[in-house]
């Protein structure tokens, strides 16, 4: 009996992988297996016991490769683990998770951050806390691209997330880091996102930082998308007296230049 359930499980994961799929929902396993609802769930069961398969959300479930058997797939390939709990869901892979993805953070993300307009209940995909950030589904794959089984923001959406809500990833300092570490940034295509998104003050916010700290390839080149009326927060929210006012954005900084200069540059 042992012997029939694994050739069964290695038989149903070949056909999966035959077909391109790294990941499956719990239909999609009944309807490939034509079993009862209970065969299926205590077969699955056994499977995920020895490593052959991954639960990354109630339903979802991804392939695990043969040579990391048994190791959680969030661990091994976040977009394999986002794109088999998001299967079919608009998404993206956004923010501070996005950040890391890009190489352009210090510190690693330590919950994944998927952008969505849909309503995901889970709180975690398998070993790591999950945050959903809510966006209207016309704005969720603006500037993503396809990244293995799931979508990722592109350096330019990337950083004009975090300067749009800098607390999702971390605060002031994460985004000058995030910042100071793109190298290549198209300034017409991240222009262009920020017109379609509405985000004149996430241009602001990341014009005054590349020209306050000299940032090479974005110092003087980006542009307020309009003329600029009224004075705004670099970060919102941000309890800290103002210290500077940055004369071309109309920026109040909550920090000393060369202050966020040393958190950058350290």
């Amino acid at each position: 009996m042992e012997q029939v359930l694994h050739d069964t499980s290695l038989k149903m994961i070949d056909d999966f992988v035959a077909e391109g799929r790294q990941h499956f929902t719990f239909q999609q396993a009944q309807q490939k297996l034509g079993l009862s609802r209970s065969a299926v769930s205590n077969l699955l069961r056994r499977m995920r016991d020895t490593g052959l398969i991954d639960r990354v959300r109630y339903g979802h479930y991804a392939v695990r490769n043969f040579g990391v058997l048994g190791t959680p797939s969030v661990a091994e390939d976040i977009a394999l683990a986002v794109g088999a709990a998001f299967s079919g869901v608009p998404h993206r892979m956004a923010y501070r998770t996005a950040l890391d993805e890009h190489d352009l953070i210090t510190h690693p993300a330590r919950t994944i951050q998927v952008a969505t307009a849909s309503r995901i209940r889970a709180t975690s995909l398998s070993t790591m806390p999950l945050r959903l950030v809510r966006e209207p589904e016309a704005s969720v794959l603006i500037g993503a691209f396809a990244y293995g089984e799931s979508w990722l923001s592109d350096i330019e959406r990337a950083l004009l997330d975090a300067a749009a809500r800098p607390k999702l990833v971390g605060g002031l300092a994460t985004l000058a880091e995030a910042i100071a570490a793109a190298n290549e940034v198209d300034v017409m295509k991240m222009t262009g996102y920020a017109k379609a998104l509405g985000w004149e003050q996430a241009i602001r916010r990341i014009g005054s930082i590349a020209d306050a700290l000299e940032i090479g390839n974005l110092a003087g080149q980006l542009k307020p998308i309009s003329p600029i009326t009224a004075d705004l927060d670099l970060e919102p929210g941000a309890r800290r007296a103002r210290t500077w006012r940055d004369s071309r954005w109309h920026m109040r900084w909550p920090i000393d230049v060369n202050e966020l200069a040393n958190v950058v540059n350290r």
